[in-house]
């Protein structure tokens, strides 16, 4: 009997030591971050992304003026849809806005997100 007593009282000394290492390693703090060994960690903060600059000179495409070739290099714009968008102006006239863009038959609210930054329109189009 007292082997067992022993080997009872050895386990539940293991426990409560490995509870109290766990404790000590790593304590939950109110906002939900960890404390290691007391010092909290915080969250990994990335820096806000910049938007590109508004002039024109940057490399951005005027979609009232662009070639075909010149709209495939835009995101998620492949030859078909370049034609499209070149067939609508021809037949509508010049675009006002980027966002006149959806009425493009292919172009989505995800197309025209990524391409957006690379495009504008000229007022004297």
């Amino acid at each position: 009997m007292k082997k067992k007593a022993l080997l009872g009282v050895l386990l539940l000394a293991a426990a409560l030591a490995g509870f109290c290492a766990a404790l000590l390693w790593r304590e939950t703090v109110p906002d939900g971050r960890f404390a290691v060994y007391g010092a909290v960690q915080p969250y990994l903060t990335l820096p806000p992304a910049q938007e590109p600059a508004p002039s024109a000179e940057r490399g951005r495409i005027e979609i009232n003026r662009a070639a075909q070739e010149e709209l495939c290099d835009l995101p998620g714009i492949g030859p078909a849809l370049a034609g499209r968008i070149i067939e609508y102006r021809e037949a509508n006239g010049p675009f006002a806005s980027p966002e006149e863009l959806f009425l493009v038959s292919g172009i989505g609210e995800k197309v025209l997100e990524g391409i957006l930054p690379y495009i504008y329109v000229d007022g004297g189009a």
